[in-house]
């Protein structure tokens, strides 16, 4: 009998297996590819090996706004701002994730990423990087990076894609990105500063807004609120903006329609982060932190340092024996910045109470401050003290003296800066909350109110200055009335 031959393109049993995994890498890879979710789930063992993935719905609507900016079905004129807590995925999905698994599909992308401080773009820049040249990712994708170009800082793929990491306060840069991802701009403990946090956004409008706008660039912000004029409050007055905002705890007076929570105080991942985590964060955190960082409004409900149920309201100043002083903080720029403020203070001396009775309030030029405050030192009369803070350096004692020319005959003077904003209101507080301190009910108390509940925080703060400043030389000036048995600072 005749034998048969083998047939030459039979597959062994092991090349057929072989075949199979090429096979099925390949459909995984194609399916990871179209989701961005899928994808995450293959590659978090590179990121995070041996701490298993936990999903949550805020991940979806992340997603979800990110594949549509891929896709090309996101806004044309808008851009992307997120605000949730930290530790929720934020920057692992956004800033590290989301570009490799582009890169999948579009390795021509060009990316520019930064933080308030470039070593934490450079960390994620690099975490990207993990994922790119893994041996898993370059062969199902093909995407490999340039080995003459391959920095911490700098990368280039072989199809002409790049990342670059810097900082927003570093240097600008010429080059001009498809994406551009902005992770935590702002640095917790300096947003108070006004220079620190101004910085930022002249960073964000003359350096790195125009850049990519000729290849229909795309902005992505993701940050914490920390001031009420941080950067998400900044962008927000300009363009459009996709906005997720996701507090810890759910709020209902400020609900997102892809938020699925109704309860509230709910929280956002209690998978991940529980009530006993929680509790322990805000009692880290403190007020304006958890105001901040986990709720995403820049100061506590109902007010921080100060509190609106704090002040009690009063249709008149009781008929008594008075000694008042008003304090002024004082500003020069026109219809912007900052204002011109003078708080005035009434003390009781039969009761021992405070009266805010009166303030005046505005952006005026120079001459019109000097103008304003004649008239309302003079409408108070020869019996109210006047205190205006005396700025460092030569030009605030130069305005104070001036003024204490025009103002011959009334008691003014002026009243040194010492310490912080903080410290200097700590005396002022101190009253306030003990609510020994009373409003009369006028048109202006709204406003004084709403300053008071943000501070330090708040856009503004000459409200709070002027009323520290009246209040301090009240009770410590050369002049100061006599308590017994109380002490001050």
């Amino acid at each position: 009998m005749g034998m048969f031959a083998p047939d030459p393109d039979q597959l062994t049993p092991e090349e057929e297996q072989q075949e199979i995994a090429v096979e099925l890498e390949r459909v995984e890879a194609e399916m990871a590819s179209l989701s961005l979710k899928q994808f995450v789930y293959r590659v978090w063992e590179m990121l995070e090996p041996g701490n298993p993935l936990r999903w949550n719905w805020h991940l979806d609507v992340i997603c979800r706004e990110l594949e549509a900016i891929t896709n090309g079905t996101f806004p044309s004129d808008s851009g992307l701002l997120v605000n949730i807590p930290p530790g929720s995925m934020k920057s692992l999905l956004i800033s590290v994730l989301w570009p490799a698994w582009e890169w999948t599909r579009y390795p021509g992308l060009r990316y520019i990423s930064a933080s308030y401080g470039a070593r934490l773009a450079i960390r994620d820049t690099m975490k990207m990087r993990d994922i790119v040249t893994s041996p898993w990712y370059g062969r199902v994708y093909g995407v490999g990076l340039s080995a003459d170009q391959s920095a911490k800082t700098w990368y280039t793929n072989d199809t002409e894609g790049w990342r670059l990491a810097t900082s927003t306060k570093g240097e600008g840069t010429g080059e001009h990105p498809d994406r551009l991802i902005i992770d935590d701009p702002h640095k917790a403990d300096e947003v108070r500063s006004d220079v620190s946090r101004q910085s930022v956004l002249d960073w964000y409008d003359r350096t790195i807004s125009t850049r990519g706008v000729s290849r229909g660039v795309k902005r992505i912000i993701v940050m914490q609120r920390l001031h009420e004029e941080d950067l998400t409050a900044h962008v927000l007055t300009k363009g459009k903006w996709r906005h997720i905002c996701f507090p810890m705890r759910y709020d209902p007076k400020r609900p997102h329609p892809d938020d699925p929570r109704r309860v509230a105080g709910e929280l956002l991942w209690p998978e991940m982060f529980d009530e006993e985590k929680v509790r322990a964060l805000e009692l880290a955190l403190g007020p304006y932190g958890t105001a901040g960082q986990l709720q995403q409004q820049p100061a506590p409900e109902g007010g921080g340092l100060f509190k609106r149920s704090w002040f009690k309201t009063v249709e008149e100043v009781p008929v008594h024996k008075m000694r008042r002083l008003r304090g002024w903080d004082t500003a020069a720029s026109e219809g912007k910045g900052d204002y011109t403020v003078g708080v005035r203070i009434s003390y009781d001396i039969e009761e021992g109470k405070f009266y805010i009775d009166d303030v005046v309030r505005g952006q005026w030029s120079p001459r019109d401050v000097d103008d304003t405050m004649a008239a309302t030192v003079r409408r108070d009369g020869k019996q109210v003290s006047q205190k205006e803070q005396l700025e460092p350096g030569s030009a605030g004692k130069m305005v104070i003296a001036k003024r204490a020319r025009d103002l011959v005959g009334f008691d003014y003077g002026s009243s040194p800066t010492t310490g912080d904003k903080v410290t200097r209101a700590k005396p002022y507080r101190a009253q306030v909350e003990s609510g020994n301190v009373y409003l009369k009910k006028a048109p202006w108390n709204e406003a004084f109110l709403q300053e008071h509940e943000v501070f330090p925080n708040g856009k503004n703060d000459d409200q709070v200055d002027a009323a520290s400043t009246a209040f301090n030389e009240l009770v410590t000036g050369p002049r100061a009335i006599k308590f017994a048995g109380i002490r001050w600072g």
